[in-house]
Parts: structure tokens; C-alpha cells; sequence
């Protein structure tokens, strides 16, 4: 969910960080139990000292009162308090896995993005520029693209990186045990020459995959079909190179990319610097990296303030103070980063089965008090369809599709699924992870579908716990999609998802489709299926949003699977010391960072 996308001669396109943001996409893992929190409030009292005074034979009670003297808060300065040539970029949770064919979260997409280099990069401006390629061509038939690599890139022991590198790190992340939720983009969205039948297990030779290094120097990839948008995932991750099996309880050995790993303590930090032996070295400008693992807003916060940050996220409730700082209001960037947060619902279980209670759920929701007042950052978007800004198919404000907010509506649809005064609706159980700003915006939904006479439940988890879970339940990965387990007690989650690259199907086909790795309502729906299917083989872009646009009616109206809440953008504080790079899709590349001198 948070890979890359391009412009130049790859394309125009219009982006995540922080596992509380977004996610990102999750591969499917072992089911974790998910942790059930209980806030419990507690009142503290204004503390009294007391003291007592002895005079002659006579004890005698006196109180005094303990004042405090406001200290002015100093003005900011910004500052950066870490060695020379060094960033101080903090992550808000540990990186899931450091194996750059497994990983699909943000969090880990960002530390690979510094040591691995795939095909080609993204740039903040949108364009995409060659890295490990230096080239490529398409044959008449548009099915078989040929790449040329570097002569002069290397891994960081010395040995040269070479087609089959690449190959190989194609053939692991569409091998079933990797559980890379990414394969389909190979096997259905851009369909690789046997590459379906290798994910499924089918063939166990990836050899008969069309992926094969023609020399040294000399990638080739043969398709099924055309497919227009192809050229957009040669920068993602799918076609990074691999050379060892990696894992989050093994450490990479060795790298391709501008940065090396030499530090990693989980739940602390993790520590990078620069790879001599990167093709690029000369140009890359930063030579330490550290990468604390602060999940608390908070605390991040008073580090940038501090000045022991270069980067910084911040609780909703600090946006006034941040925005009527002058100094600090230079530092609060609003950046381009195509993706939606949205609710899903379980459609096998509980009283979300009912078509007429996802429909109330939906018209429950008031988008614009969530930006206003939940979360306090009015710069965001309100989500009235799925399809985000900068993305072809982009509907805007006045979207032909989803539900607004309507609480009369939604009090109608409820009596419609048979609950009213006399039936009060059963509570519905909504997790969401507990990173970043989720709970303060879950909390805020919940309270508007209990307005309108549905109880709600609230769960939260740590993220690694959190998707776990939701993999577990995850419908199109078990045998028996009509079951449901008792451990998949939800009836609403949280996701967000940051588009990989500007085409509608990276977020329909992707995350949405009946078999998606990355959906968990358990919907099933062939009409919808049948129009992605026809929009990937469509030539013509205006016929292909065309068919998008029902798709996405199905997805919202028909079926109410999902409840879009509010576009993405990346909002965060960035030294003015730091010349950053963003790119609206996928992770920063760190290589393209610059400290200013002195710094």
C-alpha cells in the first residue's frame, strides 16, 4: 500500500508515513490475539500540603496553600541537536520485517527504501528517474519489456547485481510462503506470464514465470496482456532485487541501496549510514541516519521542539498552538499524498451481514465534524467516494457515488434492518490500531453511530497485533470463505490505504476486489469483479474510468463494504534546516536529503 507511482517518460502521477497514518497494505501473517484495551479515568484532586506547627503545650493545624508561578513557554527556535551530517528521522513503530520482498507497511517500507534500490525512483516533484535501469523497451504487441541495468551497481560486498538478482526477488515475492499481498499486481492486475500459477502453487518452477534475465545486464518481462499503466511498477517494490532470505528476526547481510543498516535494536532504534559502495555514493548527501522509534505523538512533538528531531508528527489537539506559531507554522508541511482512511465491515457476521445496517453505519458518519472537531486539522478532505485527488477518476466534492451524512436516513435504514425503540440494534465491536490519531477519530465515530441508536464497541491493538488480526480473518486467504471465526469478532475496522501509483485500479483492484489480500469484509461481488476485469484489458482511459466509476458505485452504494472517511495528505513538522524530498507516492528516498552546512 505505500510503494510508488511516476511521471517523465514513465507517465504523469500526482502518497504512507507512519504505521498510525496510514497503511499502508498488509500481507497475510499467522493470527495474533488482539489486545482489548479498557480506558479507565481517573480523577486526581488539586493537592493541599499541610503542616504542623507545635506552639508550647498546644498542637495548632496549619495549611498551606502551594502555588505554582507561570513559567513562560520560551519561543521556538528551530534547531537540530544531532552530530554533524546526521538526520534524526523518527518512526512510530518498528519495522515489521527487514526482508524487502515480505514487507507491505509503511514502517518498513521507509527503513528498505534507504538499503535497497529497485528499477527506478520517485522523485517529489512526481517524475521517476532510473536507478538500478537505465532503460527500457516495449515490443509491438506491448506485452514483453526489456531492461537494461547499470553496469557499475554492486552489492555492498562487492559482488555485482545482475538480472538475475532481480529474477530472483520477483520469483520470492510471488512465492506463497513470502505472503507478500502484493503478488496480485503480477498476477491479475499486470499479469506476468506464469506468474499466477506459480503464486497459487500450481508450478513450483518459478523458471516458467516470465521473468528472466537475458544476460548480466538484461532484464526481460513478458506479459499476458497489455497493460498501459505497466510502466508505473517498475519503481515499486515488486521488482526489487534479492540475494538472502531476510525476516524480522534475521538481519540483511548485505545491500543494494544508498545506505547500510548497522544498527537495530527493536522498540529503541535503528541506526544507517552510507554505502560506499553505491553506485550513486558521490551524490548522496547525509551520512548517518537514525531512526528513533517513538510511537508517542506526544513525545515526538516536544523532541522537534527540542530540537533532537528533523521530522515530527503531532496530537491533533497541538494543529491551533502549531499553526499560530509563526515559526513553527514555516515548518508545517501539507504535502501531496494520494490515499484514503475508510471504514470496513464485515458482511458475514453480526448484524453488519444486513445490507440496510451497513447503509445506516454509512449515513451515520459526518466527515466534516471528524476534520473539524475530532482531529483538528481542517486541511484535510472529507472522502465522499474511494478514488482520492491527484488519481484519474477523482470525483471531488460533488461525488455521484457513496452515502452522506444523513442522520434521519440512517435512523430509517436501521428500522429497515428491523431495530428501533422497541428492538434496540445488538453493539458492534470497531477495532482500530491505537498509532498516531486513530483512537480520537474512532472515538468520534463511535460516538456519532450511538446518535443515531447504534452501541458501539471499541478495540484497539498495537499495529503488528492489529493486522494479525485482520489477516487472520482475511476471507480470500482461507479455504472456507463462508466461515468466520470466533477470534473475528469485528463487525467495522480502521485502514487507510496510500495509493502505490496513479491508476484507479491501484486502490479498486488492489486493496478492494473480492479476492484482494488486503480487504477483510469478506464481500463478494462478480459484477464487480467482472468490471476490473475489463478495465485492466481496456486500452481507452475514458472507458476505463467509466468502468471504474460503476465499480466504485458497487463498492459504496450496492454493497456498502467500505465507508470512505477522509482523503490522505502527509502533514508533519520538517526542520527548516532540511532540504526534503517527498514523493506523492511511496516512502522519502533519504538519498536525496540534504542537511544545510552546519546542521
Amino acid at each position: 500500500m505505500t510503494l510508488s507511482s511516476h511521471k517523465q517518460f514513465l507517465g504523469v502521477i500526482a502518497v504512507l508515513f507512519s504505521a498510525g497514518l496510514l497503511i499502508v497494505g498488509c500481507a497475510a501473517r499467522p493470527a495474533e490475539p488482539v489486545e482489548k484495551i479498557v480506558t479507565i479515568e481517573v480523577t486526581v484532586p488539586v493537592t493541599v500540603v499541610a503542616t504542623r506547627v507545635v506552639e508550647a503545650t498546644r498542637e495548632v493545624a496549619k495549611t498551606v496553600v502551594v502555588t505554582a508561578t507561570p513559567v513562560p513557554t520560551p519561543a521556538y527556535v528551530s534547531k537540530l541537536n544531532a552530530a554533524p551530517n546526521t538526520l534524526v528521522y523518527p518512526l512510530a513503530a518498528d519495522p515489521i520485517t527487514l526482508d524487502p520482498q515480505a514487507a507491505t507497511d509503511e514502517v518498513s517500507g521507509l527503513v528498505l527504501q534507504q538499503l535497497y534500490e529497485g528499477l527506478y525512483n520517485l522523485r517529489g516533484d512526481g517524475s521517476t528517474v532510473p536507478a538500478a535501469a537505465t532503460d527500457y523497451q516495449v515490443s509491438a504487441d506491448g506485452k514483453v519489456y526489456t531492461v537494461t541495468l547499470r553496469s557499475d551497481m554492486v552489492w555492498s560486498d562487492g559482488e555485482l547485481v545482475t538480472a538475475q538478482h532481480f529474477v530472483d526477488g520477483v520469483c520470492r515475492t510471488l512465492e506463497p510462503a513470502t505472503g507478500n499481498g502484493y503478488y496480485s499486481l503480477l498476477t491479475d492486475l499486470a499479469p506476468v506470464q506464469g506468474a499466477k500459477a506459480f503464486a497459487s502453487g500450481d508450478v513450483a518452477d518459478c523458471k516458467k514465470v516470465g521473468v528472466k534475465a537475458v544476460d548480466d545486464a538484461t532484464l526481460q518481462i513478458i506479459l499476458d496482456r497489455p497493460a498501459a499503466f505497466f510502466p508505473k511498477l517498475l519503481a515499486m517494490r515488486v521488482f526489487w532485487p534479492a540475494r538472502e532470505v531476510t525476516g524480522a528476526s534475521k538481519a540483511p547481510v548485505t545491500f543494494n541501496g544508498p545506505y547500510l543498516l548497522t544498527e537495530h535494536k527493536p522498540g529503541e532504534r535503528l541506526v544507517l549510514t552510507k554505502n560506499p559502495t553505491y553506485w550513486n555514493a558521490a551524490r548522496v548527501a547525509i551520512e548517518r541516519i537514525e531512526l528513533p522509534i517513538i510511537a508517542d505523538l506526544a513525545r515526538q512533538l516536544a523532541l522537534y521542539e527540542r530540537g533532537d528531531v528533523a521530522v515530527a508528527d503531532f496530537p491533533p489537539k497541538e494543529t491551533a498552538r502549531l499553526q499560530a506559531d509563526a515559526s513553527l507554522n514555516k515548518e508545517l508541511q501539507v504535502l501531496v499524498r494520494p490515499g484514503v482512511s475508510y471504514i470496513g465491515l464485515n458482511t458475514q457476521a453480526g448484524p453488519t451481514r444486513n445490507l440496510a445496517f451497513r447503509k445506516a453505519i454509512a449515513s451515520a458518519i459526518d466527515r466534516d465534524k471528524l476534520i473539524k472537531e475530532a482531529l483538528k486539522q481542517p486541511w484535510h478532505a472529507p472522502a465522499r467516494a474511494m478514488v482520492p485527488p491527484n488519481v484519474p477518476g477523482y470525483q471531488g466534492e460533488d461525488a455521484t457515488v457513496g452515502y452522506k451524512y444523513d442522520p434521519a436516513a440512517a435512523r430509517k435504514f436501521l428500522a429497515e434492518a428491523g431495530y428501533g425503540p422497541d428492538k434496540p440494534a445488538p453493539p458492534v465491536e470497531l477495532w482500530t490500531n491505537r498509532e498516531g490519531s486513530n483512537e480520537l477519530l474512532l472515538k468520534a465515530i463511535a460516538e456519532m453511530l450511538e446518535a443515531v441508536g447504534i452501541p458501539v464497541r471499541l478495540t484497539t491493538a498495537r499495529w503488528d497485533v492489529y493486522l494479525a488480526g485482520l489477516d487472520g480473518c482475511n476471507k480470500p486467504n482461507r479455504a472456507d470463505a463462508t466461515k468466520t471465526p470466533a477470534e473475528c469478532a469485528y463487525n467495522l475496522y480502521r485502514m487507510g490505504w496510500v495509493m502505490d501509483y496513479a491508476d484507479p485500479a491501484a486502490l479498486l483492484d488492489v486493496v478492494f476486489s473480492p479476492k484482494a489480500a488486503f480487504q477483510y469484509t469478506g464481500w463478494q461481488s462478480k459484477e464487480y469483479s467482472d468490471l476490473l476485469a475489463k478495465a485492466l484489458a481496456e486500452p481507452d482511459e475514458a472507458k476505463r474510468l467509466v468502468l471504474h466509476r460503476q465499480a466504485e458505485k458497487i463498492l459504496l452504494n450496492d454493497a456498502v463494504a467500505v465507508v470512505p472517511l477522509m482523503y490522505y495528505d502527509r502533514t508533519l513538522l520538517v526542520k527548516q534546516a532540511v532540504k526534503f524530498d517527498y514523493p506523492p507516492f511511496g516512502a522519502p528516498n533519504l538519498q536525496y536529503w540534504k542537511l544545510e552546512a552546519g546542521s
